[in-house]
């Protein structure tokens, strides 16, 4: 009696909180200074990256994929895509999320208007 064809799954997607690491010791700083500087405003930020950083849903102009030349970066052995998301009126947080291994490379962190994107 011939066995029963194997069915192949999907992969199940990636559930759960993403992990939120500095790309370099500069972001490190950056991310500390930022946070003794703006506290509830860092925690909060947290939050949103290690939840949802990939949600525009609440405000599409707040949370974006960079344009070139800033549109991506390599982190480690990959070019992942660089967002933006806008801590104020001026502050912004550049990040690279790892869709493969949920990690979200935080690369920049500004409370000052950032000179790249001018």
């Amino acid at each position: 009696m011939p066995k029963p064809p194997v069915r192949q799954e999907a992969p199940r997607a990636a559930t759960g909180p993403w992990t939120v690491r500095p790309a370099s010791a500069r972001a490190q700083k950056e991310w500390n200074q930022a946070t003794a500087a703006e506290p509830e405003l860092m925690s909060g930020l947290r939050e949103r990256l290690r939840l949802r950083p990939l949600d525009r849903s609440d405000n599409p102009n707040r949370t974006h994929q960079l344009k070139p030349p800033l549109a991506d970066k390599v982190i480690g052995d990959k070019r992942l895509p660089q967002w933006q998301h806008e801590l104020s009126s001026s502050g912004r947080v550049f990040y690279c999320p790892d869709r493969t291994d949920r990690v979200v490379w935080v690369t920049k962190v500004e409370l000052a208007h950032p000179q790249e994107t001018d």
